[in-house]
């Protein structure tokens, strides 16, 4: 598939940064699903889209129908790192990009932190909304909690730092290791 410019590449980056699916689709063509920014990609600008009813999963879910690629790019890092999330129709989202080959251990550059350990860092979102993310996560064998994260660490260490914020998390993250060691004996 070859890069097409949009021909009003502001008006795109409004639509994805807090506008409605419709607001999308007003500006945007097919054609445009590989075209990136200094921002990072279509689908990692949507994923930052304030609004969270209309904007955020719905532009998402119409750029991977599209053909964008989660591969390229944070996109997890981004969904998962925002402070504001919808709780009801983003952990399918997750799983979505995952099926189609996000890295559930893809180090965000600069900081080397993992996707679980972004979603987990926001400790301004109260644990019983990351739940259902927890539950997309978890349930991924090749999730790697002995791979080094953001404090040069395995992130289950960086993980455990947190019990006091995130004791569900810990709790999840002991369980996943426990599972991973009796799948290896």
């Amino acid at each position: 598939m070859g890069l097409f410019t949009p021909r009003d590449p502001q008006a795109l980056l409004v639509a994805l940064g807090r506008g409605s699916l419709e607001d999308f689709l007003a500006v945007y063509r097919r054609r445009f699903v590989a075209y990136e920014t200094s921002l990072g990609t279509l689908l990692e600008q949507s994923l930052r889209n304030s609004d969270l009813e209309h904007g955020r999963v719905p532009i998402a879910h119409r750029l991977l129908d599209d053909g964008a690629d989660p591969r390229r790019g944070h996109p997890l890092h981004v969904l998962l790192g925002q402070r504001k999330h919808d709780v009801e129709r983003e952990p399918a989202l997750v799983q979505r990009m995952l099926d189609l080959g996000a890295d559930v251990n893809g180090p965000y550059p600069g900081r080397g932190a993992r996707p679980l350990e972004t979603l987990a860092s926001v400790f301004a979102i109260p644990e019983r909304e990351l739940v259902p993310y927890y539950d997309v996560l978890f349930a991924r064998d090749d999730l790697d909690l002995r791979a080094e994260g953001e404090f040069g660490v395995p992130v289950v260490e960086v993980l455990r730092r947190w019990v006091e914020h995130r004791p569900e998390l810990v709790r999840r993250a002991e369980a996943h290791l426990a599972r991973g060691a009796r799948r290896h004996r």
